[in-house]
C-alpha cells in the first residue's frame, strides 16, 4: 500500500459519508472557504474533511504515516449569553468527533488489507476558528503502519541476474514450513515436482535433498515469501547451500533475503541465487537450510508456494 493509496481513501470515505460533504488535503493555506471567488467546485460545502499530512517515519520494514484530520463544519456568530451561547460550535464539535469516528472505523474495518491505525494515542482537539469562514470541528491525530519492506527486487536501480544455463529442475512447496534455527530442523521441503528432465533430482519421502545426476555446473534459484512467526532473539542470515561434499556450504551469489527482521506476521518475499557451481554425480547431495549460529534465534515459516529451480550446464 502507497501513501497515495493512504489519501485516496481517506477521500473515497469521505465521499461514500452520508453526512461528510467534502475532502481536501495539504497545508492549512489550501484550505477552502464558502465566501472563495472561483467555480463552485472551488468553494467548499460543508461538513468538510481536510486531511494535514505530517512528518511519517520508517521502523525497519515498516512505514508509519501521520495525519491530522480535520473535520469542521459552519458555525454561526456567538450571540445571547449563558450555556446557550456556546451550545452551537459545541454541538458541531461533538458531531465532527463522530464523524472521525465513523472514518477510522471504515478505514479498520471495511478494507480486507486494512492498515494498521493506531487505535490508542489518538488526541482529539475541539476548535473554533476563524479563517475565512467562522468554522467549528475536531482535529485528530491519525498514525497508520503500513509494511513497507526494502526490496531489491523492484528497485529500478538493481536487476537480478538471469540465470545461467538451462531449466533442469523446478520443484515447489507444497505447505508452511517451519524453520526453528535452536533445533533440530529439516531442510526446505518441495514436495511438488514441475520439471525433473534428469529424472531421480528429488527423491521420495520423507528425504528433502537433491542428488546430481550427471556431471556439470549448476544455477540455484530459491524464492518465495518467509514470515517472522517467533519474535525471540536474532533474526537468521541468508538461507544458505550445503553440498554433502565435505561438508561444503555454498555462499549465496545475490539473494534480497531481508537483511532486517521484517514485522511479527507479515508476509516478506524473498530470492536468492547460487551460481555456477560444478557437482559430480557420485552419491553426493545438495540441501537448502538456515543454519544455526550461537546465539538465539527468531522463527519463521517459508510459505507453501515458495520454489526452487535448477539449471544446468553439463561439464
Amino acid at each position: 500500500m502507497t501513501y497515495k493509496d493512504i489519501i485516496n481513501r481517506f477521500r473515497s470515505i469521505t465521499e461514500a459519508h452520508l453526512m461528510l460533504e467534502d475532502f481536501g488535503y495539504g497545508d492549512l493555506s489550501d484550505l477552502k472557504y464558502v465566501s472563495q471567488l472561483g467555480s463552485e467546485e472551488e468553494r467548499v460545502s460543508y461538513p468538510y474533511l481536510y486531511l494535514l499530512p505530517s512528518s511519517s517515519t520508517r521502523n525497519g520494514p515498516v512505514m508509519n504515516y501521520a495525519f491530522n484530520m480535520i473535520v469542521m463544519d459552519m458555525a454561526r456568530p456567538e450571540d445571547g449569553a449563558g450555556t446557550d451561547k456556546f451550545d452551537n460550535y459545541i454541538t458541531i464539535q461533538s458531531q465532527c468527533q463522530q464523524y472521525i469516528d465513523d472514518v477510522l472505523a471504515n478505514l479498520y474495518y471495511f478494507y480486507k488489507d486494512k492498515p494498521e491505525i493506531q487505535l490508542t494515542g489518538i488526541t482529539y482537539t475541539p476548535f473554533k476558528e476563524k479563517y475565512q469562514d467562522v468554522v467549528a470541528g475536531m482535529t485528530a491525530t491519525i498514525n497508520i503502519a503500513v509494511p513497507t519492506p526494502l526490496n531489491e527486487c523492484i528497485a529500478p536501480f538493481f536487476t537480478f541476474p538471469d540465470p545461467v544455463g538451462q531449466l533442469q529442475l523446478h520443484v515447489v512447496s507444497n505447505a508452511d514450513q517451519q524453520f526453528l534455527p535452536d533445533d533440530q530442523q529439516s531442510p526446505f521441503e518441495a514436495r511438488t515436482v514441475i520439471l525433473d528432465t534428469q529424472n531421480g533430482w528429488r527423491p521420495d519421502e520423507p528425504f528433502n535433498f537433491y542428488t546430481p545426476q550427471v556431471n556439470g555446473t549448476w544455477t540455484w534459484v530459491l524464492e518465495g515469501e518467509t514470515r517472522l512467526t517467533l519474535d525471540q532473539g536474532d533474526w537468521p542470515s541468508n538461507p544458505e547451500m550445503v553440498y554433502n561434499y565435505n561438508g561444503q556450504i555454498v555462499p549465496v551469489t545475490v539473494t534480497t533475503w531481508p537483511q532486517v527482521q521484517p514485522p511479527l506476521g507479515v508476509d516478506t518475499p524473498f530470492k536468492a541465487m547460487w551460481q555456477s557451481e560444478s557437482y559430480t554425480a557420485d552419491g553426493n547431495f545438495i540441501t537448502w537450510n538456515w543454519l544455526n549460529d550461537p546465539v538465539v534465534e527468531d522463527e519463521f515459516l517459508i510459505l507453501a508456494g515458495t520454489s526452487l529451480k535448477g539449471y544446468f550446464t553439463p561439464a
